[in-house]
């Protein structure tokens, strides 16, 4: 039995990168049970959000984009140099508050073990921004408009999802480990009305 979690992420959102490293740290404590995938997060609010934020208010107008197809360049290498790729940028953007910068952008590619040569050339290829699309296709389909959502499927129960808009990581830990124990605890849950049920067979990356 295997739990698939789609965490979708406005990569420069303080919360989304917190939400991150508490889906990575459930995935590392249960290891090959869990399947992660970031899916990018674009729409209007977030592009008004991000111009009014005063941290970012200097900033080029198309940086959510443009860091959404570095986290897809770096994700052709691999989901999790991609995830990894993300979370350092974030770190370095929303933490320490380094400027984005294509030096910065090589380091990182650098530090996360990517084939850097590769990964430059994909950055703002077509495939990127297909990919880019393909994201926000299921974003769509899902009717996901908040950062941070995330949307869980369970291998043993098909066609049935269930969508978490708010989680810490004791809250979610708690019930992914429930309900790899017992497909029945997830296939109750997905029928609760606080979640909306979704069919597995309509996602599709590509």
């Amino acid at each position: 039995m295997v739990l698939e979690i789609y965490l979708f992420v406005d990569p420069l959102n303080r919360h989304c990168y917190d939400a991150e490293k508490t889906i990575e740290r459930i995935s590392q404590k249960l290891n090959k049970q869990i399947s992660v995938r970031f899916v990018s997060l674009l729409n209007i609010k977030i592009l008004h959000d991000f111009m009014k934020n005063e941290q970012f208010a200097h900033l080029d107008h198309n940086l959510p984009y443009d860091v959404i197809l570095d986290f897809k360049a770096a994700s052709f290498q691999g989901k999790k140099f991609g995830r990894r790729f993300l979370m350092d940028l974030q770190k370095e953007l929303l933490i320490n508050s380094v400027p984005y910068s294509d030096q910065l952008i090589v380091k990182l590619a650098e530090r996360n073990g990517l084939d850097v040569e590769m990964f430059m050339e994909d950055r703002r290829s077509a495939l990127a921004e297909k990919m880019f699309r393909c994201d926000q296709r299921v974003v769509h389909e899902m009717q996901v408009s908040d950062p941070s959502t995330t949307v869980l499927f369970n291998s043993a129960v098909a066609d049935s999802g269930i969508r978490i808009k708010s989680f810490d990581y004791n809250s979610l830990f708690g019930f992914c480990a429930k309900s790899l124990g017992s497909a029945a605890h997830f296939e109750q849950a997905s029928k609760k009305p606080t979640t909306i049920p979704y069919s597995k067979s309509n996602l599709r990356f590509n």
